[in-house]
């Protein structure tokens, strides 16, 4: 604190200083040293009795200006009152007091100074004084100012950044020493609780199975000096999994050895997702390649089976043929459905597309439910105000749920909850989108929850492989999933799930609301459909063009059966030969759409070349939308895909030739 000031001082050898040494010493003070009365601090105030040649230089005020005045004129509209009373309260208590005060100069400016006033009596006269002793710290708030400004814009940074900021020591443990605000979002914990690994250390933080690995590598780096680049998993605060990705570098000290790391760490969750959707789309669309191509040629196996099955009921009289046919019939049936299911997850295969009300929906699927799963699995509907129809398929979109559903059944052997629900959803152009098969628009947001027994971590990124399942054998194929996905798809829609396990699973399934334009659904009335028989021909001739040979001797066989004549073609090309021959001696053609060499699409177009009535029936193993475009361009109204029964092949040869002749 300020030292009394006296006429004299004595020294260490009990001399006294002579008055002009101290006045000496004070004339060359850098810092302002100004005496006042130690009278009482009422207005109009103390009086100034003494200024050094530094005050005059500090504030621009002349000696004279300042003597007999009040200290308050150095005062002004931003200086501290509860400073000012501070500091009056110690000086009438006669305690020394030290505060940092802001001042003004004679100018105007402004100018902070860190005084400290003390009370000093003389010898000589007992007289008290107060002796003020002020720096000048005007530089020191300036960079303490800055310092501050650059902390609360480093500050703000790092707030607006996706992620957390650190340094942390190279002790072996990786104490922090700093961590940014984006902790609390990645981790859950406040910043303090990692600095000094006062609560938790990160490390603790990282998945056990990454800890060893990201060790390795960032040892690694700190050891060669260089920056280092990490992505793993940590479990935060509240739980559950995130991907994170760091980088971070060494940060050398005075001697040399590292002793800081410094980096930043962000959440990639979001996109790990995303690739890994990706990933499994792309696998998928490859998958999907192969079985298209088994399923194509699965159909041609069963197109036949189906039809003979068809046309030897009739002809069977034997009680044990008779089962044995129906052995094969049902067999066949089965093979088909297996068939079709991989189609959709192959193809995607498209029906027609109505506005479909999801309550309609939700009733019928209701009521398979109520009667098919056990008692102790409940199930809840609910539907929010402002759904809307959705685009499709309702047999597809059935289909869906059904079997989403029964994946609900069995996650839950011993019982629980099934909810599902529907609520109007968007997604927006400029928000990062939640799948990479979502685009900007109005969807049905369809929830099916369960209490179920939830789906491992390790497991997520493979429950909608085809023919994958945790089932036993026999217990499923591993196509419902993955079938279902497909439906969804072809819908232009999408899949998002979330899953804990021993808690349960929810998949919401996304899927555009309806156009306007689009049809209704048709309601029909309760009741069995009125059965009619089948038509016959009249001895027209048909021109059948596929080239498996056991679908053309089925076919042949089926029309001539029911009054048709059949001319067969085993490939494109024989069937423009055989057509150019006696173009007015053919009815009709049934062409496949894939053949090897001329295709149906070529082979259709040269037969309407030479005959543009030509009423032509388009028929594939492999209903793709690009076969049935094709074949739609040139004028054909009539698709059979394979494998049909022998009931629609004959009505839509009939329709055919009924189209013609009106």
């Amino acid at each position: 604190m300020g030292q009394a000031i006296s006429p004299s001082s004595q020294n260490l050898f009990g001399n006294y200083l002579p008055p002009d040494v101290l006045g000496a010493a004070v004339e060359r003070f850098n810092d302002i040293v100004m005496v006042t009365e130690a009278s009482t601090i009422e207005e109009p105030g103390l009086r100034v009795l003494f200024v050094n040649p530094a005050f005059e230089r500090i504030t621009g005020y002349r000696a004279e200006e300042a003597l007999g005045r009040s200290p308050r004129f150095l005062q002004g509209p931003e200086t501290s009152r509860d400073e000012i009373l501070r500091i009056e309260a110690a000086l009438l208590a006669r305690k020394p007091v030290r505060a940092e005060l802001l001042n003004y100069k004679k100018d105007g400016s402004s100018f902070w100074v860190e005084l400290e006033a003390n009370t000093t009596t003389s010898p000589s006269t007992g007289a008290e004084f107060f002796v003020f002793i002020e720096r000048d710290i005007t530089e020191r708030k300036r960079l303490e100012a800055a310092q501050r400004e650059q902390e609360r814009a480093t500050s703000t940074l790092f707030s607006n950044l996706p992620g957390m900021a650190y340094r942390c020591l190279n002790d072996g443990n990786w104490t922090m020493q700093f961590v940014s605000g984006g902790c609390r979002d990645l981790t859950g914990y406040e910043p303090d609780a990692l600095v000094g690994n006062r609560l938790t250390s990160f490390e603790a933080i990282i998945e056990p199975d990454d800890r060893k690995a990201v060790r390795e590598i960032a040892t690694r780096a700190v050891e060669q000096g260089e920056a280092f680049e990490i992505t793993y998993r940590i479990r935060p605060r509240e739980g559950g999994i995130k991907w994170v990705w760091e980088r971070g570098r060494a940060v050398p000290g005075p001697d040399g050895p590292t002793r800081t790391l410094e980096g930043f760490i962000t959440d990639i969750t979001e996109r790990k997702l995303l690739e890994s959707q990706l990933l499994q789309n792309q696998r998928l669309e490859s998958i999907g390649t192969l079985a298209g191509g088994i399923a194509h040629d699965l159909n041609n196996v069963f197109a036949p089976i189906m039809m003979a099955g068809d046309l030897l009921v009739d002809k069977v009289q034997d009680k044990d043929s008779s089962q044995l046919l129906d052995v094969v019939s049902a067999s066949a049936r089965r093979g088909a459905e297996l068939v079709r299911q991989i189609l959709l997850f192959a193809r995607g295969m498209e029906g027609p597309r109505i506005a479909v009300q999801v309550s309609a929906l939700f009733a019928d699927i209701k009521t398979f439910l109520d009667s098919t799963l056990p008692k102790s699995i409940r199930v809840n509907f609910e539907i929010s105000q402002g759904v809307s129809a959705v685009s499709g398929d309702p047999v597809q979109l059935h289909q869906m749920l059904l079997n989403f559903a029964v994946n609900a059944r069995d996650a839950m052997p011993s019982g629980g909850r099934l909810a599902i629900s529907a609520t109007p959803a968007s997604v927006s152009a400029s928000a990062p989108r939640p799948h990479p098969d979502a685009v900007p628009g109005a969807f049905v947001r369809i929830d099916i929850s369960d209490t179920g027994c939830g789906i491992p971590d390790i497991l997520k990124g493979q429950i909608f492989d085809p023919f994958f399942t945790t089932k036993g054998v026999g217990r499923g194929s591993g196509l419902g999933l993955s079938t279902a996905r497909s439906i969804v798809k072809a819908h232009c829609g999408f899949i998002t799930f979330v899953s804990t396990e021993g808690i349960g699973t929810t998949f919401s399934i996304f899927l555009p609301t309806a156009d306007s334009a689009l049809p209704p659904a048709v309601v029909g009335k309760t009741g069995k459909p009125v059965v009619t028989p089948l038509p016959r021909g009249k001895g027209e001739n048909i021109l059948v063009v596929d080239d498996e040979e056991s679908v053309r001797l089925i076919m042949r066989s089926t029309l001539e059966n029911f009054g048709f004549r059949a001319v067969c073609a085993a490939d494109g090309a024989e069937a423009v030969g055989l057509f150019r021959s006696a173009p007015a001696l053919i009815d009709m053609a049934v062409v496949d759409m894939q053949m090897p060499g001329l295709d149906g699409g070529k082979t259709i177009v040269a037969l309407r070349h030479m005959r543009p009535d030509l009423p032509i029936v388009g028929t594939s193993g492999l209903a793709t939308n690009q076969n049935r475009e094709q074949a739609a361009a040139n004028g054909v109204r009539h698709f059979l895909d394979k494998p049909f029964s022998v009931e629609t092949l004959i009505r839509t040869v009939h329709a055919a030739l009924s189209r013609a002749a009106s």
